[in-house]
Formats: structure tokens, sequence, C-alpha cells
């Protein structure tokens, strides 16, 4: 993590995830080829056992996977994951070099991100 100046440059080492939304107007998010394939395939597979296990432990990255759910049914929920693969690389970049703990009720990261 540390090699990374920033949490764009780990976005596009694990393989650009696309996503931009402006208002109401949301393009389909979607990941390049480029990147590491094993990387994505194993933050894709994060996010499925994230919205598993978030019954018992609660976290904001499943809170935004259940939002982006009920806004767009509608989409696919690969696609809902895709954003939501975005929103955990950006959270584990930032504990990891500022050297915090996740804690989900007092998260800075919770109180600032609203969804």
């Amino acid at each position: 993590m540390s090699r990374f100046s920033s949490a764009n440059k780990l976005y596009a080492f694990i393989g650009d995830l696309r996503h931009y939304e402006s208002g109401k107007f949301v393009v389909a998010d979607h990941i390049s080829k480029r990147g590491n394939t094993f990387a994505r395939k194993l933050l894709f597979r994060s996010i499925n056992n994230i919205a598993t296990a978030a019954h018992y432990h609660p976290n904001h990255i499943n809170d935004f996977y259940q939002h982006r759910k009920k806004q767009s049914p509608q989409s696919g929920t690969k696609k809902i994951a895709i954003a939501a693969m975005g929103r955990l690389l950006r959270t584990i970049y930032h504990l990891v070099i500022t050297n915090q703990n996740y804690i989900y009720p007092t998260s800075s990261v919770n109180q600032s991100d609203s969804v």
C-alpha cells in the first residue's frame, strides 16, 4: 500500500474502477481490463462476503451497497458491487496509510461519507 501515493493510483493498479455520477445522472459502473485480475477477483469476493456478514458485523461498505440496491433495483448486483469495490479500496487505503483500525460506530468515514 505504501508504494501508492494516492488511492487513484491504487485504483489504476487494480484495474481502473470507473464510476461517474452527477446529480441524478449515474453512468454504468465498469472495470477496465487493465490491472491486476487477481486483485479484482479478490475485491469482488470481498464485497460479497461483506454483504453476507453485515447482519452480524455492520459496516459502511454494506450500507453503501444496500443503499444502491434500493436506489436502483433494476441495476445488476455486479455493477453495484463494482461501485462498492471503489468504496472499499478508498477505505482500506486510508486505514493503512494512517495506521488506524476500522470501528464502524465511530468511524470518521461513516460520519463524513453520507450515502
